[in-house]
């Protein structure tokens, strides 16, 4: 998948870019450059799984279902904590679990696979559309991203979203650009189709290429050409029909989920634009993206990214998006079959959020990394082009994007609790285990019970912890809701000690609609924080763990009766 430069001139595409004699030391060179990239893509992702940090809410989520759950049961019941996921996914995990145990490593070891493989099959893909040193800069992007290295290491599935794109464009590659017959047809159709198991995302890369090329055979008139591309078209459709009826169709209703990335990721396109804060989601959108999933944005030394205007401006947001445009703007005039492959699972994820269907941000974005690192890369090669060719340009622009993200891999290397959605559930459940005795009671707020079902059940914890029920629905006030929880407290009496655990940045459960009820989601108020004041009253605060991005865990002794 490796090539290097070549006396005959080379061809991008339908590209074709007349080269000089390069020397063997040149060839060598490019060669050694991306050899080098592959190496540290690959040995990041090594890094932080085998770093092996606690499992992130998200990831706990989806965890206890695959610890639990047979193959059978994960195809045919829904998940717990109504996660949802491809089935094919769910299975390659699932058999990480039964082959290695129900760890962290276990559950992440799928996604890392398909992260590493990411990077490689990423060089063909890019060789289509790029010369040879872009080829070398967008891997450098794709490998050096902290949020891609991130999901590359997480119990979810965008790592696996993410190759997935990146094969269905290299099946692209392969597939529509030569006469591979029928049968070389049929199989596209079977490799596209078995994607759709792993990923549903790149229903849209699918879904893209098929219009890109339907679009292209239709304005050159080759209509046996069209008869013929229908066969892999019309099998993908038919993969992804049965796909939605026999699992994306079986999941219920997430009002509450739209709800959630509506009002707190605002990530839904405005389909009709008709005020400036409307028009101003699109370049706050692409912003954002170049934050996560790209990662080409500086991160300065604290966890949060919570920035201000001259720290974001300080972030060099402008190169990548200017060429980003760049390059969508030389595909549009001069590449329009590369734009519309590039382009239309853009278009297509935006029209699937304009309709609340699907949210453009974070990691649902993962899968689109592809075609944003490509028309960037395109943006550098016309800007070298514009300065006659002159190396110092392109290694300034190269220089200037991977820096950042470059920085911000060595930041987290050299202190890995800066890592992204660095949590400490496991570290909290661990740290009662280790210290429980005889006469000690555990008290769950709800939000801290899916470290404890999952730790429970993976690392044999020997405390039983009473699961605290989520009722502040049920309740109009706070003293009304201390009234509804206080039954569970009974379960304090004749105990010693008194073991409270509560996350305190956790306020919405699974069903809940963002900021309902209204009196649990004041500002000033901390839920349990609250209880953590209540239960000074049942005896001596004897010791209090907090982590910045976790669980806070509290020890009582209690008074005697």
């Amino acid at each position: 998948m490796i090539s290097t430069f070549r006396t005959l001139p080379y061809k991008a595409g339908n590209r074709v870019f007349p080269l000089e004699p390069a020397p063997a030391s040149r060839s060598y060179s490019y060669t050694g450059i991306l050899l080098l990239l592959l190496a540290i893509g690959t040995l990041l992702r090594l890094f932080h799984f085998f770093d092996n940090r606690s499992l992130w809410t998200d990831e706990l989520f989806l965890s206890i279902s695959l610890i639990k759950m047979s193959f059978w049961e994960l195809a045919t019941l829904p998940l717990a904590y109504e996660q949802k996921a491809p089935i094919g996914y769910l299975w390659m995990v699932r058999l990480c679990v039964v082959l290695f145990g129900n760890g962290e490593m276990a559950l992440r070891l799928f996604s890392l696979l398909c992260g590493v493989a990411s990077l490689f099959f990423f060089i063909p893909v890019a060789r289509h559309f790029l010369r040879p040193w872009a080829v070398a800069l967008a891997l450098g992007m794709l490998a050096l991203s902290t949020p891609v290295i991130y999901h590359s290491v997480e119990a979810k599935q965008y790592s696996t979203e993410l190759l997935a794109a990146i094969l269905a464009l290299y099946f692209y590659t392969r597939y529509s650009q030569r006469q591979v017959g029928v049968a070389g047809l049929v199989v596209w159709g079977v490799l596209g189709g078995a994607l759709l198991l792993f990923s549903y995302s790149v229903i849209f890369v699918l879904a893209g290429i098929a219009f890109a090329l339907i679009l292209h055979i239709l304005l050159k008139k080759e209509w046996k050409k069209l008869f013929l591309y229908l066969v892999p078209f019309s099998m993908w459709l038919l993969c992804f029909g049965l796909t939605y009826i026999f699992f994306i169709g079986k999941y219920e209703d997430s009002g509450w989920l739209m709800d959630f990335f509506d009002k707190v990721y605002d990530a839904f396109m405005p389909v009709a634009p008709t005020s400036v804060s409307e028009l101003v989601w699109f370049g706050r959108t692409a912003y954002l993206a170049l934050h996560h999933p790209l990662g080409l944005l500086l991160n300065f030394n604290h966890s949060s990214y919570d920035y201000s205007n001259l720290e974001s401006l300080l972030r060099l947001p402008v190169l990548p998006f200017l060429l980003g445009v760049t390059g969508v703007v030389f595909l549009l005039r001069q590449q329009k079959l590369h734009f519309a492959v590039l382009v239309f699972p853009v278009v297509l994820a935006l029209l699937a959020s304009g309709l609340k269907q699907y949210p453009f941000c974070e990691r649902f974005l993962l899968f689109l990394v592809p075609s944003f690192v490509l028309t960037i890369a395109l943006g550098v090669e016309q800007a070298y082009k514009f300065s006659s060719g002159r190396a110092w340009v392109f290694g300034l622009l190269a220089f200037m994007l991977l820096a950042p993200p470059a920085w911000n891999v060595a930041r987290d290397v050299v202190n890995p609790n800066l890592f992204y959605k660095k949590s400490y559930n496991r570290e909290a459940m661990l740290q009662i285990n280790d210290q429980f005795q005889e006469g000690d009671v555990v008290y769950l707020y709800w939000n801290a019970t899916p470290a404890y079902q999952y730790y429970k059940e993976a690392y044999h914890l020997k405390f039983e912890a009473i699961e605290g029920k989520d009722l502040k629905s049920m309740a109009v006030d706070k003293e009304e809701y201390v009234a509804k929880l206080s039954p569970e407290f009974k379960n304090f009496e004749g105990k010693k000690r008194l073991w409270f655990v509560y996350s305190k940045s956790l306020r919405n459960n699974i069903g809940d609609f963002v900021s309902q009820p209204a009196w649990y989601h004041e500002r000033e108020f901390i839920p349990g924080k609250m209880l953590e004041d209540l239960f000074s009253g049942y005896g001596k605060k004897y010791d209090r763990s907090v982590s910045s991005k976790g669980l806070v865990t509290t020890l009582f002794e209690l008074k005697e009766n």
